[in-house]
């Protein structure tokens, strides 16, 4: 009998992408097998560590800052006595500066007068000094330099009575409209809480106060204008500045009383300074 050849096997397929085995890994196994045998090996309770270690860190720092919170509470505590000592001497150092100036101004005022007497006996010997001295009162007059006593308007203006920080608060402009109205009113003279208003005073607002002649004011506000009482109140009411302070008084529930007075005293300004021109020889 005839014996058959054996068969050879059948060769398989090759791969179309035999030749690049080494994408073909990268592709099979993107995550090197340390990785995985690390992540088998790591001990579970890592995690717990960590966080653990994390409350240990949180822990301290409270209490870090506790201490530190503590040192400086002790120290303002400690603090706070001196600092309320030198408060006090502030105040009464300013007290003190405040009666001293004004007995100052007191003072400059007597010695006004008195120059004023004496310049007075002097011009009235003729005619030509009593007109001399006419004149110089009505200069006076005009710039604030003597007190003035006579009828006029009377007006008290206060803020709103439960006033906050942005209603109901009286401003520096509303007290300078209401002097401007009082001057085209007629006014002679004018005063604000005992401080006389010439053409060298400035009302202006310094933070929540109102300065009138750099001296800070509180309300209410007492403002005195001589003048003739038949016909100022009405002036006024017509005046931009008795329409200002009429719109505050309705819209922002300022209060202001208007009353009319038989005799008024306004002071003079007693930061008023002599300046003059000298001739001097050529």
């Amino acid at each position: 009998m005839t014996q058959q050849a054996p068969q050879k096997p059948a060769q398989q397929p090759r791969r179309v992408d035999a030749s690049m085995s080494l994408l073909n890994n990268l592709m099979a196994h993107p995550i090197d097998e340390g990785y995985a045998v690390a992540a088998r090996t790591r001990p579970k309770d890592g995690a717990k560590a960590l966080r653990s270690r994390h409350r240990i860190m949180l822990v301290a720092a409270t209490l870090v800052l506790g201490f530190l919170l503590a040192i400086a509470a002790s120290q303002n505590y400690r603090s706070a006595p001196e600092a309320e000592k030198q408060r006090n001497e502030l105040i009464d150092r300013i007290n003190q500066a405040d009666s001293r100036l004004t007995g100052l101004r007191n003072h400059q005022s007597d010695l006004a007068d008195e120059v004023r007497r004496l310049q007075a006996s002097g011009l009235s010997n003729d005619s030509t000094g009593a007109a001399l001295q006419q004149k110089l009162d009505d200069l006076e007059l005009q710039t604030g330099a003597i007190s003035v006593t006579g009828p006029g308007l009377k007006a008290v203006i206060d803020d709103a009575k439960n006033a906050d920080s942005k209603e109901g608060r009286l401003l520096d402009v509303d007290l300078q409209q209401l002097v401007n109205g009082l001057w085209t009113s007629g006014a002679e003279a004018v005063s604000v809480n005992g401080h006389r208003i010439t053409s060298l005073t400035a009302i202006r607002g310094a933070g929540s106060a109102i300065t009138v002649d750099y001296s800070s004011l509180t309300p209410p506000y007492t403002v005195l204008a001589i003048g003739d009482t038949a016909t100022m109140p009405a002036r006024f009411a017509q005046s931009s500045g008795g329409r200002w302070v009429q719109y505050l008084v309705s819209n922002f529930d300022v209060r202001m009383t208007i009353t009319t007075e038989d005799s008024l005293l306004v002071p003079a300004d007693a930061t008023i300074a002599l300046r003059y021109a000298k001739v001097g020889s050529r």
